[in-house]
């Protein structure tokens, strides 16, 4: 003898066009493989949107970051002068008095540090641009604490540091 069968089961057909669906109504997790292209096409164009931007803020804050090495040189000169009533004509005499941190002198994988000239009543401190093939220009600071010069690359706006 056969078993009882339900009167009102009819097999479930796939419905086309519309998600699958699991114990239910619910929806089934997860998310199709359309839906993962779309988002990764849309990270793409607004990662490519934002590269440039972010080079030249990169680049602004590796030239404010040399800014404020050469106040350091700065500072470090005047409270050498009020020692010694001139300039120091080299990074060893300051670091030698410690006005001045070594790693200043070292320089940085951007920018090279020099005096390029002192004397009893001024000098000038500069650091220069390098390691870019893109980049390239140099800052000076004098005695007055002047800071002047531009980092300029072809189709760019040039750039100064940002503080005064």
């Amino acid at each position: 003898m056969k078993p009882p069968t339900p009167t009102n089961t009819k097999p479930r057909k796939a419905r086309v066009g519309s998600r699958a669906r699991s114990r239910g109504n619910r929806p089934a997790s997860g998310v199709s493989l359309v839906e993962v292209l779309v988002v990764l096409a849309i990270v793409g164009v607004l990662i490519s949107m934002s590269a440039p931007s972010f080079r030249r803020s990169l680049e602004h804050s590796r030239a404010d970051i040399a800014g404020a090495n050469l106040r350091a040189i700065w500072v470090a000169q005047r409270i050498y002068w009020l020692e010694h009533r001139a300039y120091a004509g080299d990074f060893v005499a300051l670091e030698e008095a410690g006005l001045l941190d070594p790693t200043i002198r070292a320089g940085t994988a951007y920018y090279a540090y020099a005096i390029v000239s002192a004397d009893a009543g001024s000098f000038l401190a500069a650091a220069t641009r390098i390691g870019s093939a893109k980049w390239s220009g140099q800052f000076t600071i004098g005695a007055d604490g002047a800071l002047a010069g531009r980092v300029t690359a072809e189709g760019e706006t040039a750039i100064t540091p940002a503080f005064e």
